[in-house]
């Protein structure tokens, strides 16, 4: 029985040893992260971030156990209304200053549907760090149009409550209503490059 167990146990950490890790990188050129949030209560501003960095570490294929970690520069939102970015990057909203780097670290943890997974990891955004959930949907691989790169496609969506990030701001209405909502909607269109 002592033989079979330490057979057992050299065969697991054996495959463990084998099992080839896949970096990827993000790809710039073919990424959005986008977002949007309430106005008024009767419409959504939609904005973004146009600079970020990070990777993507998995062993499996369809990267159901992949793991993340990405990393946006708050100085890059962008909402097409330069005095509204402005004060956003302001103390009022990202403190941008004090706070240049919004970042997410996650693990899928399960598959929700054929290709839809549950990821799961930590936010920091404001100077605070809190659990965040995200939903990922796998979109598929592909080799670009000289058959030398290969890529990977997702879509990320999720909600943050911005006050739990230290982010209240807000302006009165008339109404008594928020000017600006607590919910930050995530909208992400994620293209990745195999290193």
């Amino acid at each position: 029985m002592k033989k079979l167990t330490t057979f057992l146990a050299f065969v697991f950490i054996l495959g463990l040893v084998n099992a080839q890790t896949t970096d990827w990188s993000f790809d710039p050129m073919h990424t959005n992260v986008g977002f949007s949030i309430s106005h008024m209560g009767i419409s959504m501003v939609e904005g973004e971030f146009d600079e970020f960095s990070g990777g993507v570490t998995t062993t499996k294929e369809d990267f159901s156990d992949a793991q993340v970690d990405f990393t946006i520069k708050a100085a890059s939102i962008d909402t097409d209304v330069a005095p509204r970015d402005g004060h956003l990057k302001s103390p009022d909203f990202l403190d941008v200053e004090k706070y240049p780097e919004i970042r997410f670290k996650g693990t899928v943890k399960e598959r929700t549907l054929a290709n839809s997974y549950t990821l799961v990891g930590e936010l920091t955004m404001h100077g605070v760090t809190k659990p965040l959930t995200l939903s990922l949907t796998y979109l598929g691989q592909a080799y670009d149009s000289h058959n030398k790169l290969q890529k990977a496609g997702f879509k990320v969506n999720g909600v943050i409550n911005r006050d739990e990030f230290g982010i209240p701001y807000n302006a009165p209405m008339p109404s008594g209503a928020p000017m600006i909502g607590r919910e930050i909607h995530l909208d992400a269109s994620v293209e990745l490059v195999k290193k």
